[in-house]
């Protein structure tokens, strides 16, 4: 009898398993195919059947999160609706105190409200989202002294576009609590394509953002749409300290081939007697990094993440000078040049002192944004293959501040894959 029941039970148990690794695993997919409300009901019922556990509790901050922010216009979105979220993640977090994606999206939910106080110019409520994602571990020490890098690595007065959460966010608190490298600008360059966030950094806010030169009327702003476009070559201006200083001659032009990056099946031709095609745009956000482009690049240095998505260049990465964590936009192409690396710049960044957090990471993982912590071991390589060429006496350094500073366990496979790829510069030059 005590056998038959424990075997009952074991099955109950079982069967209730099953039942909610079921529900888990049709909320994926049903999240899968973009269908939001059914993934979020069905992790909803989940949670019926297991109500400890963190993993659901994330998924449902996740999920609702990106029902709100990454899909059409949530009809009725409040600051309540927002509130349920954080409920979700901090129970997550209370669960699983190391559940580093789940204080990733408590960062990322922090950082909708702060972009929707910039609306409103509330350097206040700006400041008391991004101090509370510090204090729920969105930005761990690994994360701030990336952050700290990639501002150290910007000439004075700069704008920075940058990739999304993982650089910006950081990099924005670092600016608002440290008060560090406040002269830069940092551009988020998905956001470009939100005419009130454009009028925003126009504008400027006292005491949080740098403003940017933008040569366009308020109405301009407000109006931005997809324009008619093909591949266009654009001059933009340059001051005559750059040309100075990359020796270029008096009539030397900026020249930016750009190409369209929205594309529709609308046949169309301009002109009575031009060959009908297919139309082709561009889109508000490309059209918003040229405008900044042109009227920024003579007067502030410009410069990118290296952890952007290239699509959001525009073929400007053509121009780029790298410097390790960011790139430079330089006047003219650097590609086979001897301007392509900024190596002065990648030796300051791959310094012993500017890695004394980078171990912690193991400790505090944030698995959604850790990757771009790789940015130091691209470096390692540039500047490996730089010293074989110019100054072999230094690769014996470089390999002991990668094994001492950068190998610490985290993502064995990756960390073994650049050791060997730094084995086989340094070993040819034995």
């Amino acid at each position: 009898m005590k056998n038959l029941i424990c075997l009952i039970l074991l099955f109950s148990v079982s069967a209730l398993y099953a039942q909610e690794s079921n529900l888990k695993d049709k909320a994926l997919e049903e999240f899968k195919q973009e269908h939001y409300n059914e993934a979020i009901n069905l992790m909803e019922e989940a949670l019926k059947d297991s109500p400890d556990d963190a993993t659901i509790y994330y998924y449902l901050g996740f999920f609702n999160h990106y029902r709100a922010y990454d899909s059409r216009p949530l009809k009725g979105y409040d600051l309540s609706y927002s509130n349920k979220i954080f409920k979700y993640l901090d129970k997550a977090i209370e669960l699983n105190p190391g559940f580093g994606n789940a204080k990733y999206f408590y960062g990322a939910e922090c950082s909708g409200n702060a972009f929707a106080a910039m609306q409103n110019y509330d350097l206040g409520k700006i400041k008391y989202y991004y101090d509370l994602a510090y204090k729920k571990g969105a930005y761990p020490n690994w994360l701030l002294e990336f952050g700290r890098n990639i501002l150290s690595s910007c000439d004075k007065e700069s704008i920075l576009f940058t990739g999304g959460n993982a650089d910006f966010d950081v990099c924005l608190y670092l600016q608002l609590f440290e008060n560090f490298r406040t002269d830069i600008t940092l551009i988020p360059i998905g956001n470009i394509d939100r005419p009130w966030y454009v009028k925003f950094l126009k504008d400027g806010l006292k005491g949080g953002v740098r403003k940017i030169s933008i040569n366009l009327t308020d109405d301009q702003i407000f109006d931005i749409h997809p324009f008619k476009w093909d591949t266009t070559t654009v001059i933009i201006p340059i001051s005559q300290e750059l040309q100075e200083k990359y020796a270029l001659n008096g009539n030397y032009k900026m020249q930016w081939a750009l190409e369209p990056d929205l594309f529709s099946e609308r046949n169309h031709s301009k002109i009575e007697g031009e060959k009908i095609r297919k139309r082709t745009y561009l889109s508000p956000q490309r059209a918003i990094l040229l405008e900044i482009v042109e009227d920024n690049f003579q007067s502030r240095p410009i410069y990118f993440s290296n952890a952007t998505d290239p699509f959001f260049y525009g073929g400007l990465d053509l121009f780029f000078q790298n410097c390790g964590l960011v790139s430079e936009l330089l006047p003219f192409n650097t590609e086979q040049t001897e301007y392509g690396y900024n190596y002065q710049k990648i030796e300051r960044l791959l310094q012993k002192d500017n890695l004394k957090d980078y171990y912690k990471i193991k400790e505090t993982d944030i698995p959604r944004i850790s990757g771009i912590v790789f940015g130091y071991h691209n470096s390692i390589l540039i500047l490996a293959r730089y010293y074989s060429r110019n100054n072999k006496s230094k690769l014996k350094d470089l390999e002991k501040l990668f094994m001492e500073s950068l190998c610490v366990g985290y993502k064995q496979d990756y960390e073994k894959l650049y050791s060997n790829q730094l084995e086989k510069i340094t070993n040819e030059e034995r």
